[in-house]
């Protein structure tokens, strides 16, 4: 166990990242963030350990990322292949983050027309555009920034992931890092400790381990009703996770600090007089109702149809995967991920759509994600790994169809596919 304290402030990733290793067993995000083990080994050589009480801090029985082979492979060439060149370009080492100034500029840009807009006129289709501003800020910059890739400075991405979660999304930053790093990211579809991917159970069954209820048989039909009200839905979870429990469900926030909660409370005030009270202010609140409920009710949807589909397909479950996979960290986010489009679908998803590079290398920039697939693909393919892709623009459909077909399966009642 080493103490960071005083590291944190000089960590180049920044301390809200580094907060995410206190109290617990940081092997997976410290060995799946850091393009550069080396870099990772030498750093932790200079800092102090301290004793702890047995039982204190329990070692990670996870699969670690450097002890699978397939996945060191592909590290290394990616480091040869990609940042080698970026770095002879550039002049000085390269860890995979920053580079996507287009991306950023394309967002804000689309964010603020959009927004002014429905402030000077709220309708349901400048609702509909802001939701899906909203959208794009959730997922073109405030979650590569809040992964630490989006720019090389970590002062600047902590700003744009706190902006773009926070005010332009609506979703608290804090919360999200907290369930989305170190729950979802380190145990993939893992029914018990991938919160990201479960927190929707019980009204939507995505496991064979979780409990079948009648309403389930409908699942299919009733889902697409269902992802319109994740911006209601994190509202509720953002207060009761952050101001009251304090954790995430199956992650403590150990290592947060009182600006984080100020700025969450912060976020909230600014996101809602922009979104509400201003337009409401101009325009009366019978006038805003509506375009608001639009822009929450678009924004929810195309975020939950895009995420979805990257894990719940059949053949992505951890009880579908060989033992060897279930072994190997590695092999474990490839089979437990699924890739669609192209880097077309990349720019208006912020590498979203690549989910199998991005669950290899969360901390790099997601404009590197394209040129990562060929690698990865050639690795899979040499070390017999299914590689789940659907690729070209129209690949969000073909996979959109796969994910109801999976949805299909699990909403049939377990006691009679055993009779």
């Amino acid at each position: 166990m080493y103490d960071i304290t005083d590291f944190a402030l000089s960590h180049p990733g920044g301390a809200q990242l580094l907060a995410l290793a206190a109290g617990r067993d940081a092997t997976i995000l410290f060995e799946s963030h850091h393009l550069r083990p080396d870099v990772v080994t030498k750093t932790l050589s200079t800092l102090p350990r301290v004793k702890a009480e047995i039982g204190l801090c329990p070692d990670e029985t996870f699969p670690k990322p450097l002890d699978s082979l397939v996945y060191t492979n592909i590290q290394q060439r990616v480091r040869a292949e990609i940042l080698a060149p970026l770095e002879k370009a550039q002049g000085r080492k390269t860890a995979g983050r920053g580079g996507c100034q287009l991306d950023v500029a394309a967002v804000i840009l689309f964010s603020l027309v959009v927004s002014c807009w429905y402030v000077l006129s709220p309708t349901i289709f400048s609702g509909c555009m802001l939701g899906f501003a909203g959208y794009w800020a959730g997922t073109g910059l405030q979650h590569t920034a809040n992964h630490g890739g989006l720019c090389q400075s970590a002062r600047w991405n902590e700003f744009w992931g706190w902006f773009g979660c926070d005010i332009l999304l609506g979703k608290s930053s804090l919360e999200w890092r907290y369930h989305h790093m170190v729950s979802h990211h380190s145990y993939c579809n893992d029914s018990q400790r991938d919160q990201d991917v479960y927190t929707s159970f019980p009204v939507i069954r995505l496991d064979e381990s979780q409990e079948w209820f009648w309403f389930h048989r409908f699942q299919p039909y009733y889902t697409p009703l269902v992802w319109p009200l994740l911006y209601a839905f994190t509202q509720i979870g953002d207060f009761i996770n952050v101001l009251l429990r304090k954790a995430s469900p199956g992650v403590q926030y150990l290592g947060v600090t009182n600006t984080e909660v100020l700025l969450y409370v912060l976020g909230k005030i600014f996101h809602f007089a922009f979104i509400f009270a201003l337009p409401a202010y101009c325009h009366g609140v019978s006038r805003v109702l509506v375009p608001f409920l639009a822009y929450g009710l678009v924004g929810s949807f195309v975020l939950c149809w895009f995420f979805i589909v990257s894990h719940n397909l059949d053949g992505l479950q951890p009880n579908q995967l060989s033992k060897g996979s279930r072994e190997d960290w590695g092999r474990w986010q490839i089979e437990t991920s699924a890739t669609w489009g192209n880097s077309f679908w990349s720019f208006f998803s912020g590498g979203l759509n690549y989910q199998i590079e991005h669950h290899l290398f969360p901390g790099t920039a997601h404009n590197l994600y394209p040129a990562m697939q060929s690698i990865i693909k050639d690795e899979c393919f040499k070390a017999g790994i299914t590689y789940n892709s659907f690729d070209g623009y129209l690949g969000i459909f073909s996979i959109t169809s796969r994910m109801f077909s999976f949805l299909s399966n699990m909403s049939i009642n377990p006691c009679k596919q055993k009779c």
